[in-house]
C-alpha cells in the first residue's frame, strides 16, 4: 500500500474515525563516512501530537487496549 505523507481518515470497528497523519520514523545508523538518518518505518501522528507504530500490514494501528484503527484510503 503506497502511503501518502499528509493527513488521512482512520475508521475503528466501532465505526468512530480520526485524522491522522502518516509521517517517517527515522534512526541512526553508522555509515564509512560517519552517521546518517535513515528511514526505518512510518510512524502515524494524530492531531494531538501523539505518535503510534504502524502495524506490519502498513494499514492499521493502535491507539490503546483494543482500540485498533484502519487508514481509509
Amino acid at each position: 500500500m503506497n502511503i501518502p505523507n499528509g493527513w488521512m481518515t482512520a475508521k475503528a470497528v466501532n465505526g468512530e474515525r480520526i485524522r491522522v497523519k502518516v509521517i517517517p520514523f527515522k534512526r541512526m545508523q553508522n555509515t564509512i563516512s560517519g552517521t546518517a538518518w535513515v528511514e526505518v518505518c512510518k510512524q502515524i501522528q494524530v492531531e494531538s501530537g501523539e505518535r503510534f507504530q504502524l502495524n506490519l500490514d502498513g494499514k492499521s494501528f493502535y491507539i490503546g487496549l483494543n482500540k485498533l484503527y484502519k487508514l481509509i484510503s
